[in-house]
């Protein structure tokens, strides 16, 4: 069996909790599986204070040098205008700049990729961070290649991330790559982590998309949609079931969040059959079980929104060795729904 891989957290000041706990949390289960990391928190300081109040303590001193099979984590740091100006970060960019092998994998958790940025690593590199901060860090270094609205970007030995959340996701992501699909699916299972999102989904959901206003029955109407967009749905049954107008139904939701019902139900839909045709699932499954009536109706609406067809995703996954890779079988457990060919259905 070859060496383990040696992984370090890179610990700064006002450190968010979640950027560090949630990748931490995901390569220790790996490793209870597979026996091949070994982790490390390192920083320049032995005991420093999280964003969120937390003292972190017994932080060991990085090497000087690191070692082969290397991956490094800078998770992010609570963002302000002079943030990683203090001493100790300017301590971890001197570090980064001497210490990366050739073959050290270097992860950047949300604000991380500012301080990588520093350090001069993401030059002429495509990176992202957290959503609210894409134009900061495209301002700051116009060197570097911001890509907006990415769980993740990978660029060579760099991987950035949105964070929070997100650094899940990437660690899932880093652990498939250095051990196996399997591995990244039992942890996702065993961590519950539902549904895997991967390199192109969007930061933001559309389960979270439309909802900043303050219209109970338009909440209720969505929330609903979520529950059964797997099933045929009428915009008569709607209104039925909320005891509203058509009229008055699709004029308030479009009023409370600029999305037609029809586009809402869509929408919703077609993210569900991207999550599922990523995790290697065939288009005609993905379809019906996402809620579409059949599979041209999900290429029509796919083609709509990314100017591109749902097989030529499968086909990019093919070529990378994704969609032979075994998934979780609950994506494929769900029966699919059977579809009514009434003209009155939203499709």
């Amino acid at each position: 069996m070859a060496n383990p891989y040696q992984i370090y957290f890179l610990i700064n000041s006002q450190i968010h909790l979640l950027d560090l706990a949630g990748p931490v949390q995901a390569i220790n289960n790996a490793n209870q599986l597979t026996d091949q990391f070994e982790t490390h928190f390192i920083g320049f300081s032995d005991h420093m204070d999280s964003h969120q109040g937390l003292g972190l303590a017994h932080i060991a001193t990085p090497p000087e040098q690191l070692p082969d099979r290397a991956v490094i984590f800078v998770c992010g740091s609570k963002y302000s205008q002079d943030i990683y100006t203090d001493a100790i970060a300017q301590q971890s960019i001197g570090w980064l700049k001497q210490a990366i092998q050739p073959d050290t994998y270097v992860v950047g958790i949300c604000t991380g990729t500012f301080l990588l940025a520093k350090a001069g690593l993401t030059q002429g590199k495509d990176v992202t961070t957290h959503h609210d901060l894409v134009q900061v860090l495209a301002n700051q270094f116009p060197g570097t290649q911001v890509l907006a609205d990415r769980i993740f970007v990978h660029h060579d030995n760099l991987i950035t991330s949105a964070g929070v959340t997100a650094g899940i996701d990437t660690a899932l992501y880093l652990i498939e790559r250095l051990t196996s699909v399997k591995t990244a699916v039992d942890v996702a299972r065993e961590m519950v982590v539902h549904r895997r999102r991967m390199a192109h989904d969007p930061q933001i959901s559309v389960h979270f998309k439309h909802r900043n206003h303050i219209s109970p029955l338009i909440h209720a109407v969505q929330d609903y949609i979520l529950d059964n967009y797997q099933h045929p749905l009428a915009i008569s049954d709607l209104c039925q079931h909320f005891r509203v107008s058509p009229r008055h139904l699709q004029r308030t939701f479009k009023a409370h969040t600029e999305a037609t019902l029809r586009d809402y139900i869509a929408e919703t839909r077609l993210q569900e059959a991207k999550v599922l045709i990523d995790n290697g699932m065939r288009i005609e499954q993905a379809a019906y079980l996402s809620g579409f009536p059949n599979p041209a109706a999900l290429r029509t609406v796919w083609k709509k929104r990314f100017a591109s067809l749902p097989s030529q995703l499968s086909s990019h996954l093919s070529s990378t060795g994704r969609s032979d890779s075994p998934r979780d079988n609950r994506l494929a457990a769900k029966a699919a729904p059977t579809h009514s060919k009434t003209n009155s259905k939203i499709r």
